[in-house]
């Protein structure tokens, strides 16, 4: 070893990266997580375009009375694409239900792109753009995919940080009718 310095700070940095990727994915993989300032407060109202209508919207206000689950995500988002098909059967197993409804939000890509990811992943829910990035500020996100689950009194009972299943849809589904 000509430079054993050099293989020490190598190796100190492999087990840090390896450490922060193993917390990474443990942050909000519980549908119960209970952190955050938003849990059992009015959710933050949107009104946003939607995705594949122009000039038509889509605002919380309107959707008062059911329960909601609202996904922020990305087309090049790989978690996101992940969670696709589990996103699909929950709402396969929803859809008709008169009581819920679910709104896909697209931030930081281009209506296009958003659109095209849709089409390819089957999506079929109420999708809307956030141009201006102001609906995942209000709910405080981080990142995508996160999933919020709001009662049918507009409180949020539930929130994902991570890719979720659809045994997660469905306790955050739960969460948001007991309200």
């Amino acid at each position: 070893m000509r430079n054993p310095s050099r293989w020490i700070a190598i190796g100190i940095a492999a087990v840090v990266a390896l450490f922060g990727v193993a917390l990474a994915t443990q942050v909000g993989s519980d549908p119960s997580y209970a952190g955050g300032a938003i849990l059992q407060r009015r959710a933050p109202d949107f009104d946003l375009p939607l995705l594949d209508v122009d000039g038509a919207r889509v605002n919380l206000t309107s959707l008062r009375g059911q329960s909601v689950i609202v996904n922020f995500w990305n087309s090049w988002c790989l978690p996101c694409r992940a969670e696709a098909p589990a996103l699909l059967e929950f709402w396969d197993r929803h859809a008709g239900d008169g009581d819920v409804a679910m709104v896909g939000i697209v931030r930081d890509e281009s209506p296009s792109a958003a659109r095209k990811g849709a089409r390819e992943d089957g999506f079929d829910w109420t999708l809307a753009i956030d141009p201006d990035g102001q609906a995942a500020i209000a709910y405080g996100t981080t990142g995508q995919p996160e999933t919020f689950a709001i009662s049918p009194a507009g409180v949020v009972t539930g929130k994902q940080l991570s890719e979720v299943s659809v045994d997660d849809l469905e306790a955050l589904l739960a969460r948001a009718r007991a309200g």
